[in-house]
């Protein structure tokens, strides 16, 4: 499942407990999802969830 590149992209380095991991390589073999993808979905539903983007109007510099 290829996706386009982007160039707003930046590389992250994180740990993360092994039973994650092991679930994160299970479902991205199954779905064929690669996992940043499945990463990416994951962490934005929970940031919208819980850190909402508020909708405010744009700063003016001054």
């Amino acid at each position: 499942m290829a996706r386009p590149k982007t160039k707003d992209a930046e590389a992250r380095s994180f740990r993360i407990r092994k039973d994650l991991g092991t679930r994160l390589d299970e479902y991205s073999e199954w779905s064929h999802i690669p996992k940043t993808v499945i990463v990416e979905l994951a962490l934005e539903e929970y940031l919208n969830n819980v850190a909402p983007v508020k909708k405010t109007a744009k700063l003016i510099k001054k």
